[in-house]
């Protein structure tokens, strides 16, 4: 897997970006104006196309978002130099199986996504034999709507916890999309294609039908891109602080009592799915007994869980090997959290 320490072309453009996200204070709103400004006192040529209105039915909120990186696609991509030669049918169709490989990598982690959250969201069963006022409030509490989308090698989830849903509905939402993050950095480690995550709760408003723009986006970028830093799923302070209120019952009310019970239970199922890395970030602890109790008679988990350790042990080695002292560093941290947990997954 290439890094920006190891492929200068790309630590300089990452070099280049974070200078200007610095010199604009990290905010998106100056990046674009001074981007814009620049466009304006270029002498090219701009096509310019009608801005899409915001539909007045957007819905402004608080959301969950996750992004996810697929980690090491754009190495392949950047094999490719140059363009295939039309009379040359060897080399375009080299081209054509490097870019078939690469999408069906980040294609194959979009499905698996996708397909969690429709499994998690069907119906068990386990409210069926409960009173009907019961069984309406159960079912009002374990509804589901996540959102799943995807850009390039990179796949973003958006939570909706607005006010008019059922209390436990958008926090048992967070809790499937914990552990469909904890799931697929787990497969992702033991296929050699890690995956990096950030996910916070912040304001935005759904600009697309299942596509969410605004503060909690950014947020979670932020946390993928400038904190993880190594294979992990870094959980922001607002998700933390969101999921130990619900915890407390705060809002509850008498005619509410139940379902901020529920909501309360699902906060504390979420709070067990993470803990404090060795740096002091907030992650999902994807190696967790809530993990494991969930994955549980599922024996590719635990196949999944063996090929993963055996590939960090891998990447330690090479890493030393290569003088990467820092990436190496950081996959030995990793290292030691998977022998900690090796008891439990063995």
């Amino acid at each position: 897997m290439q890094t920006t320490r190891t492929d200068p072309i790309i630590g300089e453009l990452h070099a280049v970006r974070d200078e200007h996200a610095a010199r604009c204070g990290y905010d998106v709103e100056t990046i674009f104006r001074e981007i814009r400004a620049r466009q304006a006192a270029s002498e090219r040529n701009h096509v310019r196309r009608p801005a899409r209105p915001v539909d007045d039915q957007a819905t402004f909120g608080y959301y969950m978002i996750g992004v996810f990186d697929v980690l090491g696609q754009s190495r392949k991509l950047r094999e490719q130099t140059g363009l295939p030669l039309n009379d040359d049918p060897a080399e375009r169709q080299r081209v054509v199986d490097n870019l078939k490989d690469t999408a069906g990598v980040v294609v194959g982690f979009r499905g698996l996504f996708t397909k969690f959250f429709e499994g998690a969201a069907g119906h068990t069963g386990r409210a069926d034999s409960l009173p009907a006022p019961q069984r309406t409030e159960m079912l009002a509490a374990m509804s589901s709507n996540v959102m799943c989308w995807g850009v390039s090698d990179s796949i973003f989830v958006a939570v909706p916890l607005a006010w008019t849903r059922h209390p436990a509905a958008g926090v048992a939402d967070v809790f499937r999309s914990l552990l469909a993050a904890g799931s697929m950095w787990l497969i992702g480690l033991s296929t050699n294609h890690p995956l990096r995550g950030g996910m916070e709760i912040g304001t935005g408003i759904d600009i697309e039908p299942g596509e969410i723009y605004g503060q909690a986006l950014e947020a979670a970028y932020r946390l993928e891109s400038r904190v993880a830093g190594l294979p992990r799923v870094v959980v922001g302070p607002q998700c933390v602080e969101f999921l130990e209120a619900v915890k407390r019952n705060e809002g509850a009310s008498a005619t509410s009592a139940t379902g901020h019970r529920l909501a309360a239970g699902s906060a504390d199922l979420c709070l067990s799915m993470l803990r404090e890395d060795a740096d002091g970030n907030t992650v999902v602890n994807g190696l967790g007994q809530v993990m494991l109790e969930h994955t549980r008679g599922v024996p590719d988990f635990r196949d999944q869980f063996l090929r993963a350790h055996d590939n960090i042990r891998a990447q330690c080695r090479r890493f030393r090997q290569v003088g990467e002292t820092k990436l190496a560093s950081r996959y030995e941290t990793l290292l030691a959290y998977f022998d900690e947990r090796a008891p439990m997954w063995r």
